[in-house]
């Protein structure tokens, strides 16, 4: 069973990684699974594709949210944070959207989907925002409805994105 070393706590210890099999089917060409620390049970993403394997950290940190977000925001992005860091990159990526489509909600953003919410939102958060937001949106839309894949190392940006967005709308006044 292939290894690595931890660098998320000083143990240094191996990592075994494992690889989701049970009542899933098996793609040999494209594995995502997550790599825990027999120590400190840490998880680690990995995508191996085309006999590529790409390692994403779970020790990033994406930005500290604002602790003035409400439960239910922190929450779904902690859920997103596990997901990626379960080696889960399309769970990860809906979980950004839900926390993203609740805070503009508790910010009285209305419209009758995300795309309406997110351009309502355009007095309040800035270009880049908007654009993260829709992203964000584009992105987890192909992989809600249309069954597309995530990449694990597309994720990171998402997270960022999302902090940044969920940050700029809780220094916002109710």
């Amino acid at each position: 069973m292939p290894g690595l070393l931890c660098t998320s706590c000083s143990c240094k210890a191996k990592m075994e990684i494992e690889i989701p099999q049970h009542g899933q089917t098996y793609d040999p060409i494209r594995v995502i699974g997550s790599a825990i620390c027999r120590q400190c049970g840490t998880g680690t993403g990995f995508e191996i594709e085309s006999n590529i394997i790409t390692y994403v950290s779970g020790a990033k940190s994406y930005g500290a949210l604002n602790t003035t977000l409400s439960e239910i925001v922190k929450t779904l992005y902690a859920e997103a944070e596990l997901c990626f860091q379960s080696g889960s990159p399309n769970a990860s990526a809906a979980m950004c959207r839900a926390g993203i489509e609740a805070a503009l909600t508790e910010k009285g953003v209305s419209g009758r989907d995300l795309f309406q919410q997110i351009n309502n939102a355009k007095d309040i958060l800035d270009e880049i925002e908007v654009g993260l937001a829709h992203a964000s949106r584009l992105i987890t839309r192909d992989a809600i409805h249309r069954g597309e894949l995530i990449s694990l190392a597309d994720v990171p940006s998402m997270l960022s994105a999302t902090v940044r967005i969920l940050n700029k709308l809780a220094s916002l006044t109710a």
